[in-house]
């Protein structure tokens, strides 16, 4: 029995993890495949579940930059840039609320910049406010408020998108047909429908979004006071003004714009179907490559059967095997995703970054993928009578 030398027949001892080893390289070209088609599901695991958390981070993004305890927003706002006006008189009525220290409304749409080297229009999103207001966690935002107040500058985030032109301080071009100069720079992350940001004053806002109105607001921005009970607040809220307007803390606004970007989109039912895809095609691969194994030492293991052997110690060495084509199928395959992370983020800036717990996550599939694979190919050397072998 060449290929089990590593089993003791006077005591009754095997080195499984070596004999499984010996049985996984002894047929090179069969391991490559394997190793190969485990590393394409892992990597498209990888893909579909950092894509996902990065457009939940994405969609959220706008929300980190922005200082706020509760938010007020419009019923019929599915979501904070498909944003619908409430009537600004709800601020003022939650500002009677003891325990509010501030509320601050916030101006948003999209309207066209035009490049000024190309001359070429593009989409970006305006955020306006007042000045005296700290709307903004930014420090960049808070040092430049004066800019903010001379007519028709805007500050310009540095990260939009190189299509808008030059992000160049005292710049002009033009933004909705007229002239608007770039006063400053500050850093707000794109999201998933804006790769390009302007903040702006109420009054330039106004001016600039054409048919808005002062007192159509489209997010409201409630900070409290210290030590104060945030979800007591919020259903205080809930009970004082009408049903015009929806009362939502941080966590409760920020999972209401991803459940809405998982439901509108179908990427969730996207992101399952083909990671049970990439599930599914890995284990059969990896079953097909067990099998093989198994038939073809077929003999060896009856012999092993006849001398006394169980099935559950023979079953440890393709289990071993194919927690090995794990272990093999995942490095490279981890190595990759970190790669092609980094490139996804240098090429769109979604906010897509390897976590253990994600390493550690697909690890475990993957161990789930080849181990049950292994299993199913033990039901042939299970039903294995020695006696018709030979």
């Amino acid at each position: 029995m060449k290929g089990f030398r590593g089993f003791g027949t006077r005591s009754h001892h095997w080195n499984g993890p070596p004999l499984a080893w010996r049985n996984i390289i002894r047929a090179k070209a069969r391991l490559i495949v394997a190793v190969a088609a485990i590393s394409f599901s892992v990597v498209l695991i990888f893909m579909q579940l950092g894509l996902l958390t990065a457009v939940l981070k994405a969609a959220v993004l706008l929300y980190d930059s922005l200082n706020f305890d509760i938010a007020l927003v419009s019923p019929k706002s599915p979501e904070l840039l498909s944003p619908q006006p409430f009537p600004r008189q709800r601020l003022y009525q939650a500002a009677g609320i003891d325990g509010v220290a501030a509320v601050m409304p916030i101006y948003i749409t999209f309207r066209e910049w035009r490049n000024p080297e190309t001359r070429k229009l593009r989409s970006i999103l305006l955020v306006g406010f007042h000045p005296g207001d700290n709307a903004f966690r930014l420090s960049d935002v808070d040092r430049q408020r004066a800019l903010l107040r001379q007519q028709d500058v805007v500050l310009m985030s540095s990260l939009s998108r190189p299509e808008f032109g030059p992000r160049t301080i005292g710049l002009k071009t033009e933004l909705n047909e007229r002239e608007v100069k770039i006063g400053g720079l500050v850093e707000v992350s794109n999201t998933i429908r804006s790769d390009g940001t302007v903040i702006l004053s109420t009054e330039n806002f106004l001016r600039y979004a054409e048919g808005a109105r002062a007192d159509d607001v489209y997010l409201g921005l409630i900070t409290l006071a210290p030590d104060q009970n945030v979800d007591a607040i919020v259903e205080r809220l809930r009970q004082i003004l009408p049903d015009d307007v929806n009362v939502l803390s941080r966590q409760q606004v920020n999972r209401r714009d991803q459940r809405f970007w998982i439901a509108s989109s179908s990427m969730g039912l996207i992101v399952g179907v083909a990671c049970v895809t990439a599930f599914v095609v890995g284990s059969v691969v990896v079953y097909q490559i067990l099998n093989a194994d198994v038939s073809e030492h077929l003999p060896e293991y009856a012999t092993l059967k006849a001398m006394g052997y169980s099935n559950r110690r023979l079953a440890k060495v393709v289990l071993q095997q194919s927690i090995i084509l794990a272990i093999l199928g995942f490095i490279p395959a981890a190595v990759l995703g970190f790669g092609m992370y980094r490139l996804i983020f240098i090429a769109t800036r979604l906010p897509i970054t390897m976590t253990v717990g994600r390493l550690g996550f697909v690890f475990l599939l993957t161990l789930i993928m080849c181990s049950a694979s292994g299993m199913l190919a033990l039901r042939k050397l299970f039903a294995t009578d020695p006696a018709e072998i030979f």
